[in-house]
């Protein structure tokens, strides 16, 4: 079904609408605050039933929903303002009710925030789905000049992650076998290491990835990087269990093969190092004992296991 397009409150400047469904007077207060300021005109709703009704007369284009309130759940009113609308809709909830963002995943919520919420990051959130700076969403005294709308998914890397998450090969092992230590790929690797598919989004160990809208979250705090950071990170998590060498990585990131290379081994090797630096430091990955990437020798890489004790060092020359 072709959802309609979201629309406008004329009757405020022609800003933007957000909707806010949401039992706590004291998280309406503060989300109030937020959207107000990066240039929404803002409207709430206590109660799923009376939030539905108003996303129906008001058609906004972006909405919060509580996952936990009396009557209606927002579970429910996400499923059904679904039904009828595009709205870019995120999930409000506890770390503690993991289950309900999943269930709101699944009736259609495109992104969740945990309590408490932390203001300056709700905003740069924002600013990452639209692919804009905060100053071009926000305006000069907090207008809404240029408003705000979700920026489109890339629809390969959208059903690329689909796939990967039904099972689907992600072809990581090379021509030469050898290359690739033993392991596994795709969905059962990533299950294995300790991943989940949530949404759109692949979560490991408190680290998010949304690779069909380039947005890379570590402990509920967005990172900006650069997108072939956003490139590799997407490649890593992909190859599970196994470990890669940086010659992969590189045709990988390229689209390209041996045979269609112009690149040499040592240069692609250069290349990875500095990329793989440079996200290591982005996420807060590059001490003596990482969380999620590590780096073995001989320019070789790959995802921490959940079990193992991480000792080695960053040392390529082995």
């Amino acid at each position: 079904m072709i959802l309609p397009c979201v629309s406008h409150d004329s009757g405020k400047n022609g800003r933007p609408v957000a909707l806010i469904i949401e039992d706590d007077q004291d998280t309406v207060d503060l989300l109030e605050v937020v959207l107000t300021q990066v240039g929404f005109s803002v409207l709430s709703a206590d109660n799923a039933a009376d939030g539905v009704a108003l996303a129906q007369q008001h058609a906004p284009v972006l909405m919060t929903v509580d996952v936990n309130m009396p009557g209606m759940s927002g579970l429910e009113a996400t499923q059904r303002i679904r039904e009828f609308s595009s709205a870019y809709i995120v999930i409000i909830s506890s770390r503690s009710h993991e289950s309900d963002i999943l269930a709101g995943f699944d009736a259609g919520a495109d992104d969740y925030v945990p309590k408490p919420i932390r203001p300056l990051e709700l905003r740069a959130r924002l600013a990452a789905v639209a692919r804009r700076p905060v100053t071009e969403i926000v305006g000069a005294q907090g207008s809404a000049e240029q408003g705000w709308t979700p920026a489109a998914e890339d629809a390969i890397r959208s059903e690329l992650l689909r796939q990967v998450a039904a099972g689907a090969p992600v072809g990581v092992a090379l021509e030469d076998e050898d290359e690739v230590e033993a392991g596994q790929d795709g969905r059962e690797g990533m299950l294995d290491i300790g991943m989940r598919f949530v949404g759109g989004w692949v979560e490991f160990r408190g680290l998010r990835i949304n690779p069909a809208r380039g947005i890379v979250v570590v402990d509920d705090r967005l990172v900006d990087l650069p997108q072939e950071q956003v490139d590799l990170l997407e490649v890593l998590m992909y190859i599970g269990t196994r470990s890669v060498n940086a010659r992969h990585l590189a045709l990988r990131l390229r689209g390209l093969t041996e045979d269609t290379a112009t690149t040499t081994h040592r240069q692609d090797e250069r290349w990875i190092e500095a990329l793989m630096t440079g996200l290591r430091v982005q996420i807060k990955d590059d001490g003596p004992q990482p969380r999620w990437i590590q780096v073995l020798p001989q320019n070789r890489y790959r995802l921490v296991r959940p079990t193992e004790d991480v000792a080695v060092s960053d040392d390529t020359s082995a």
